[in-house]
């Protein structure tokens, strides 16, 4: 059992868990005995991770993931949420690149709690209107859901156990 398991316990059956002012926990799960974690920005993207024990052996370079792997480490910030060290590696990917659009009224819902966080996020999608514009004339263009990023977590397992066999 990997923290995520210990994380996903602390954010119990809340909407999501605040992992600080930018971030907040939205969900997880386990899949093939690998367990995930989606995270959601106040930018209105959302991050996958793929906890692997650190004598997992596999190639990062070979995992094929919306994005790419952006992270790969055992330093995350959502392990600070747990009174315990973990051990685990985690392997993300995120859903900010071109053609990712972004989901402002759900950055509203879990950071416009006060008038300065609102005013940042009103900010970020008034300085992103002309790009999301663009965005929204390319139907291949879309704001990545959690499903679709619980999928990609899904794939990058399956990529694991395949590099494993």
């Amino acid at each position: 059992m990997s923290c995520i398991t210990k994380i996903l316990e602390l954010k119990g059956d809340k909407e999501f868990l605040p992992l600080h002012d930018q971030v907040v926990i939205e969900g997880g799960g386990t899949h093939k005995g690998f367990e995930y974690l989606i995270t959601f920005t106040h930018y209105g993207t959302r991050c996958g991770y793929v906890a692997v024990s650190p004598d997992f052996k596999y190639h990062s370079d070979d995992i094929s993931v919306h994005g790419g792997v952006t992270f790969e480490g055992e330093d995350h910030g959502a392990k600070n949420l747990l009174p315990m060290p973990c051990s685990d590696i985690w392997i993300g990917f995120d859903a900010a690149h071109w053609g990712d659009m972004r989901d402002f009224e759900k950055a509203r819902k879990y950071f416009g709690h006060d008038e300065k966080e609102k005013y940042q996020i009103n900010l970020m999608e008034e300085l992103h209107k002309d790009v999301d514009e663009l965005e929204r004339q390319d139907p291949s263009f879309s704001h990545k859901t959690y499903d679709y990023m619980v999928d990609q977590c899904k794939s990058v397992i399956e990529q694991l156990i395949e590099q494993a066999a």
